[in-house]
């Protein structure tokens, strides 16, 4: 009997050794199940650390659109995305219109490329004023959380551009790919500045490497108020001539910077929101 126990405890422990324990058979906690918030939010993750904005931004929306434990959290990420999109459409459609004087026969194509980068601004722009409108009353916290790191997104502007600024449209792929490249400098600026008041590249980096980055609620709100003002730009009348957006959009900027304290930035952002709102045209009530 003692030689038959001597065998069978060897044995036994190769069992164990191979099964990875003796009776339990957990492989750790299961994925989020697809259609959730938790399965939304990871995917969102996940296309922002490979540089897909689209995607990230369609995950977003799909948890905003119920409440649910991610939705602030999701709602923040998606304003910021916005602005930056917006601002990354709006540069490029200018750096088209400063080009085309020069096209002389390509004029055309300048003009669509500019109005389809404006289209596309547009539709960011009203996310982002729906989303900020909607996240500034709930924003009673002193630190906001900022979920995400630092996107991996070059925020210098391609040199390529100079070319299209000189009148001269490389082949279709080479214009795409300048795009993109516009877009997610957008994106880069926009993450930067809601780190950042001053818009210092190193400090926001070091700051999105925290495990929990939070930021003052003021600072944010004055971030909110200068993408509000800055994006009000795009329907000027050069541009998508629609004055009452404009209003709509100065108003939000106004309603942001009520809560943040005098300084010397709040006070330059109010003089422009005042300049902006001189050159409106009147509105019919």
């Amino acid at each position: 009997m003692r030689r038959l126990w001597r065998c069978v405890v060897p044995v036994a422990a190769v069992v164990v050794a191979f099964t990875g324990g003796g009776c339990s058979t957990s492989k750790g906690p299961a994925p989020p199940k697809p259609g959730t918030p938790p399965f939304f939010w990871a995917a969102a993750k996940s296309a922002w650390q490979k540089g897909d904005f689209q995607a990230t931004m369609k995950n977003l929306m799909s948890i905003i659109a119920t409440e649910n434990e991610y939705t602030r959290r999701a709602q923040i990420w998606q304003v910021v995305l916005d602005a930056g999109m917006a601002r990354g459409e709006m540069e490029w459609a200018d750096i088209l219109d400063e080009g085309r004087p020069a096209a002389k026969a390509r004029e055309i194509d300048f003009r669509k490329l500019a109005s389809d980068a404006r289209a596309l601004a547009g539709q960011s722009a009203m996310r982002f004023a729906d989303t900020g409108h909607k996240l500034m009353p709930a924003l009673s916290e002193e630190e906001i959380l900022l979920p995400f790191p630092m996107p991996d997104a070059n925020r210098n502007r391609p040199v390529e551009v100079e070319r299209i600024v000189k009148g001269i449209l490389p082949m279709p792929a080479e214009v795409e790919r300048l795009h993109g490249l516009m877009v997610r400098r957008g994106v880069a600026l926009s993450v930067i500045a809601a780190a950042d008041p001053g818009g210092d590249f190193e400090k926001a980096k070091a700051l999105l490497s925290q495990p929990e980055p939070k930021v003052k609620r003021t600072d944010f709100l004055m971030y909110l108020a200068t993408q509000f003002t800055e994006i009000s730009q795009l329907f000027a009348p050069k541009k998508l001539d629609r004055a009452a957006r404009v209003k709509l959009f100065l108003d939000e900027a106004k309603e942001a910077l009520a809560a943040v304290p005098p300084s010397p930035e709040r006070t330059k952002l109010q003089k422009k929101i005042e300049e902006y709102e001189k050159k409106l045209p009147k509105i019919p009530a």
